[in-house]
């Protein structure tokens, strides 16, 4: 049905009336002569009637014949509308001009869609690919986009497959990131059945031994040097046999580690100021145009940028606004007196012991701390006892005798 009212907009039809003393034989011609009538209805000596347009004139002729008056009611369709704006060449000029530019703008991609894995900054890819030529505003049609995926490819290591699809107006980038094996793993995986030792990676007093595979070469209470047999990987058994093994295992001991943290007695303190700066450009199509009189300023400044990207039902439009704040600031030389310094030294104390506490399995059992000065420093001496794992494997190569 849509395809029927469709052809009969396309082609035109109108609305008209027949009036007379015998409307039944005009439709009896009508009939006769193939003239397709619908939506009819009447009283009378009177029929009101739809029909198409190329079929008017003998409609009329047949009205004529009958002995009744046609009169149009109402046109419909691209005929009648071709009609009415025919004088109007400015109305015609910009529907010729809208369906070009609308060809034309398809061209350009307007949108870019970068999905990138973990790992892979998407802001770094979209630097990358703008750097070799594709970026928001390119007409593709010229371009031969495989050639950017030649290039990005070969540009980042990091990359191991790259697709850039067009769908309409919009690139979307797919990247798959190469499977970078870790040299650990793949050593572990190598030396499987290898034979292998635990030795100590630092000077300390033994005070738990945990071995899940090997045997024990130290006690608790023992002393051990760094590069020290802790666990060995030859296992003997009463009947006098010995088994190689892959040592598994912990065995803490207490540990010193002394560190010094410094900070110097004059600095420079930055203070914010009342001069600020806002410069905004607006981008269309890749082009950056100036959307304000305000230049980049001179002197103590810090900038902040902003982009915003402008949208039409739902969807990005290659139109966007970039707004750099610049904030003014003030140095001077400022000199710190020791309470003020040791409040810091211990600040930066206890985000040091966080993170060596949380870096693995480490024990702080004690700590002693020292506040010293020169001419241009502070500096905080701090002795930890730690108690830690101080296993390192050590594998060893066993050879059969042929």
């Amino acid at each position: 049905m849509l395809i029927v009212l469709f052809f009969r907009w396309l082609f035109g039809y109108y609305e008209f009336t027949i009036e007379g003393k015998f409307p039944e034989r005009f439709l009896n011609l009508a009939s006769r002569n193939g003239i397709n009538l619908w939506n009819m209805n009447g009283g009378k000596n009177k029929l009101k009637a739809t029909a198409k347009i190329s079929d008017k004139e003998n409609i009329i002729h047949f009205a004529q014949k009958s002995g009744t008056t046609h009169t149009i009611e109402k046109e419909h369709g691209l005929p009648y509308l071709c009609k009415t704006y025919k004088y109007r060449l400015g109305l015609l000029a910009g529907l010729v001009l809208g369906a070009v530019m609308c060809a034309y703008l398809s061209g350009f991609i307007w949108n870019i869609q970068i999905n990138a894995p973990k790992g892979i900054n998407e802001y770094e890819i979209r630097k990358e690919l703008r750097e070799l030529g594709f970026y928001e505003g390119i007409y593709y049609k010229t371009e031969d986009v495989s050639r950017y995926e030649r290039l990005l490819k070969l540009n980042d290591d990091r990359i191991s497959w790259i697709s850039i699809n067009i769908f309409g107006t919009n690139a979307v980038v797919e990247i798959s990131p190469k499977q970078v094996s870790d040299k650990k793993d793949e050593k572990e995986d190598s030396q499987e059945n290898a034979v292998s030792n635990l030795k100590s990676n630092a000077d300390g007093t033994i005070t738990r031994i945990e071995v899940q595979n090997g045997t024990a070469s130290v006690k608790v209470g023992d002393g051990v040097r760094k590069g020290q047999l802790l666990v060995s990987g030859i296992m003997e058994y009463t009947n006098g046999n010995n088994v190689f093994a892959d040592s598994e295992g912990k065995v803490y001991a207490k540990t010193a580690k002394t560190i010094t943290l410094t900070v110097p007695k004059t600095y420079n303190k930055i203070t914010l100021n009342k001069n600020t700066v806002e410069k905004q450009e607006i981008e269309f199509f890749g082009i950056r145009l100036p959307a304000c009189v305000n230049g980049s300023p001179s002197g103590d400044f810090y900038k902040t940028t902003e982009h915003y990207r402008a949208t039409l039902l739902n969807n990005d439009i290659p139109i966007k606004l970039h707004t750099e704040n610049w904030q003014g600031y003030e140095c001077t030389k400022t000199t710190m007196n020791s309470k003020e310094a040791e409040q810091l030294l211990k600040n930066r104390l206890k985000l040091y012991k966080y993170f060596l506490v949380n870096s693995g399995e480490n024990y702080i059992l004690s700590e002693n701390t020292k506040l010293t000065e020169d001419t241009k420093n502070y500096c905080l001496t701090v002795q930890l006892e730690i108690e830690k794992n101080i296993c390192e494997k050590s594998y060893i190569e066993v050879k059969e005798k042929s």
